[in-house]
């Protein structure tokens, strides 16, 4: 972008800005201020809404994030667990899977049901 680019846009923006003005003060002088000092509580009624939703959202966002890094460390927890079984050889790995098994409460008898 060149400086003449710049110069166009700021230009551009002055414009708007003054049309926006000048239109506000033709409302002012056409409707009188009631109408202008209800639209003005209207925008910052909106404004205010907006600037929740944001706050909100950028809540959540934080929410998710702090879930999102605790599900990827116990994710990586797991793996490096696995490796360091998987480590130890095929015949470990079925014996530690055993004893495993054997320690794990049968939580559901299969008589006296």
């Amino acid at each position: 972008m060149s400086d003449l680019d710049t110069f166009l846009a700021a230009g551009q923006a002055l414009a708007a800005v003054h049309g926006a003005v000048d239109q506000t003060i033709n409302a002012a002088l056409y409707y009188g201020p009631g109408v202008l000092a209800a639209a003005a509580v209207v925008a910052a009624w909106r404004t205010g809404q907006w600037a929740l939703r944001r706050y909100d959202q950028w809540l959540q966002d934080q929410a998710d994030r702090r879930e999102y890094t605790a599900r990827a460390f116990r994710l990586c927890r797991v793996a490096d667990n696995t490796d360091a079984v998987i480590a130890l050889g095929d015949n470990t790995v079925n014996e530690y899977l055993d004893n495993k098994l054997a320690a794990t409460p049968d939580l559901a008898p299969e008589e006296g049901r």
